[in-house]
Parts: structure tokens; C-alpha cells; sequence
């Protein structure tokens, strides 16, 4: 007899299943749709010049402004050798500014300049279409149910509720 658990799947369930009912894995299926998801994403950023991590850090600053690239790179799980030069590259672009943090000498606290709020504006805007288009064939009931699913999934796994990359959780960061 198999042991099955409350979702209904047992041990052996996938070498049961034959080709007319092939195994279904929500972890499969999460990885290639986020794959695939991201893949997009970054493209839709490519015109303009931006990449996932870049917005994180522009969208972090823009929601914290006045705190180290030091705190922001800890949040978006950035290493402090590739955030000095995530920050150096949008500052030479004018999108953030460093300056002295009057707490600490030695670090500087970031801003975001009138061209990064416009461009993060335009990023958010071409995200929000991109989240329409993704949806368009769900109910808002059927989307807020598969938010609320995938929430279940990710507490699970160790991702607290309502985190994002943006947002920064060790889950999350780089290998």
C-alpha cells in the first residue's frame, strides 16, 4: 500500500503515471513559468537600459532615500563588491546620486536624481503591463487566489509573505 500525503500524491506517483497522466509538479512548473517570467521581464526592461537588479536598487533607494548602499545592498542580497559597481554605473547614467551621510563618514547615503524617479516611473509602468497582459485570461478572484497559493507555496520554502526580490530576503540573494 502507498503512503500518500494530504495533496494526494504518493511516493511513486510519478513512475505510476503513464503517458496518458504524466506527474504534475508544482515545483517544476513555478520554476519554469518563473524562468520563462524572467526572461520576459528582462526584456522588457532592455530599452530601457535596465536590468531586474538595477530597478531593485533604484526602486529601494527611491522608497528609502538617505540610506548606505551598504543597508540596500544587504536587502536586495547584493555582495558589497558588485553593489559598489551596480551604484557606480547608475551614477554615471545620473539616475542616484551618493552623498555624505552625516552619520558615518566613511558611507554615503543614496538618492535618486529627477532622471532616475522618471525612468522608474516608466520601469513600473512597463511592469504593470506587463502583470495585466499575464492576467488578462484570470478573474481577480482567480488572481488574488493564485497570489494567495503562491504565497502558501513561498512561506513554505522560507519566503515570508509579501517579500520580493526588490525587497530583499536571503532566499532570494545570488548563489
Amino acid at each position: 500500500m502507498k503512503e500518500t500525503s494530504e495533496a494526494g500524491l504518493s511516493a511513486t506517483a510519478a513512475v505510476d503515471a503513464g503517458p496518458e497522466a504524466p506527474f504534475r509538479s508544482v515545483g517544476f512548473t513555478i520554476s519554469t513559468t518563473g524562468y520563462v517570467l524572467q526572461r520576459q521581464f528582462r526584456e522588457l526592461l532592455r530599452p530601457l537600459a535596465l536590468d531586474p537588479r538595477e530597478l531593485a536598487l533604484l526602486q529601494n533607494v527611491a522608497t528609502t532615500e538617505g540610506v548606505t548602499q551598504q543597508v540596500i545592498a544587504e536587502r536586495i542580497g547584493v555582495p558589497a563588491s558588485r553593489m559598489t559597481g551596480l551604484v557606480d554605473a547608475l551614477e554615471q547614467r545620473g539616475l542616484l546620486e551618493r552623498r555624505p551621510n552625516p552619520d558615518n563618514r566613511r558611507a554615503h547615503a543614496l538618492y535618486l536624481t529627477a532622471e532616475g524617479r522618471e525612468l522608474l516611473g516608466r520601469a513600473f509602468a512597463v511592469a504593470i503591463e506587463a502583470e495585466q497582459r499575464l492576467t488578462s485570461e484570470l478573474t481577480n478572484a482567480q488572481r488574488e487566489q493564485l497570489l494567495e497559493l503562491l504565497t502558501l507555496v513561498g512561506t513554505q520554502i522560507g519566503i515570508p509573505a509579501g517579500v520580493h526580490p526588490g525587497m530583499g530576503h536571503p532566499a532570494l540573494a545570488d548563489e
